[in-house]
């Protein structure tokens, strides 16, 4: 059976689409031919969206349940990317990423023409590090370090909750991302570019990453593979030791970077004081101690066999070439 097309009458909704990885799927779905609609704030950079030809339904972000629900009606599919990746408090990360997931889904069941399938987005944070070099299974039972890997656990448990009732979810989990426009690695370029890499101490660490013009082709892949269901993984099947990983962003700013050890006990006090600088000027900061706990976890590895089995999606960026397009999209736009 042959995979569903997304280039017919009815549209696609998009969440998120206004972020780092909805961009790129913006890009991938146009170039498909898909009718494209896009749940979006007032005031919200919309140019990208526009330049595709995208319908917008505006509206105070998940919790504005009449929008949601004028967003969902007739569409084919729902790719819901919308998320809080940093936040000051626990419950911003649940208001966000779990109510607002569970206020989609009940947009969902009560549409009169409803979606034939709804893809979350979730993260590995979700299910938690893997241990002694294993990589984590979609079966594993779930131990999230952080609020925002406990709060994208409560949005894929609403998936899970919806399709017990017969709505089609498929749950895409994917460690970190990074490609052209992404802010959150940034820093680690720039570092690299002044020929200095931080390496916690305390036993080297395994992880995988994936690039975010592959993970748009993966969303696609789950909205339109016919045997898609359930929680699938979505990286580079390739681990990295954490001072390969440096060593290559490195190498893609030009320069062979001194790699500094810095000792765990010194990343958590950065964090403590990262997140307390920013909390007195009322912001969150990406770097803060959940951050330091998954930085030091044993490893971060998934298994992808079934993605590529299920969903027919393989990762086609090798990171050296990711990270050394990364660069140059980087220069190009003034950011390094």
């Amino acid at each position: 059976m042959e995979a569903s097309p997304l280039g017919g009458e009815s549209p696609v909704l998009v969440t998120g689409a206004t972020g780092f990885v909805g961009g790129h799927l913006l890009e991938a779905l146009a170039a498909r031919g898909a009718r494209i609609r896009a749940l979006v704030r007032p005031g919200s950079d919309t140019a990208r969206l526009k330049a595709v030809g995208a319908e917008l339904v505006v509206g105070a972000g998940l919790e504005d349940r009449e929008a949601v629900a004028r967003a969902v009606e007739g569409v084919e599919v729902v790719l819901h990317l919308a998320a809080v990746t940093r936040a000051r408090t626990e419950a911003e990360y649940l208001r966000a990423n779990a109510v607002g997931t569970r206020v989609l889904l009940e947009a969902v069941r009560s549409a009169r023409r409803p979606p034939r399938r709804v893809v979350y987005l979730s993260s590995l944070a979700a299910v938690g590090p893997s241990v002694d070099g294993r990589p984590v299974t979609a079966a594993e039972t779930p131990r999230p370090l952080t609020a925002y890997g406990r709060s994208k656990l409560a949005g894929e448990e609403a998936c899970r909750e919806a399709a017990e009732e017969g709505v089609e979810v498929v749950v895409l989990r994917a460690p970190a991302v990074y490609g052209p426009r992404d802010r959150d690695l940034l820093t680690f370029f720039r570092l690299a570019a002044r020929g200095v890499l931080p390496v916690p101490t305390g036993g080297e660490r395994r992880l995988q990453l994936v690039h975010v013009a592959d993970l748009a082709e993966a969303l696609i892949r789950g909205a339109t593979a016919p045997a898609a269901a359930g929680v699938y993984h979505i990286a580079d099947p390739r681990p990295y030791a954490w001072t390969e990983l440096v060593t290559e962003v490195a190498r893609a700013v030009g320069r062979r970077a001194r790699l500094v050890p810095v000792p765990a006990g010194l990343v958590r006090v950065a964090a403590a004081l990262s997140e307390w600088s920013a909390a007195a000027v009322g912001r969150a900061t990406i770097f803060n101690r959940d951050k330091a706990r998954e930085l030091l976890a044993p490893g971060w590895l998934c298994e992808t066999e079934s993605a590529r089995r299920d969903l027919g999606f393989e990762a086609r960026t090798p990171l050296p070439q990711g990270l050394a397009d990364t660069a140059a999209w980087y220069r190009a736009a003034g950011w390094l």
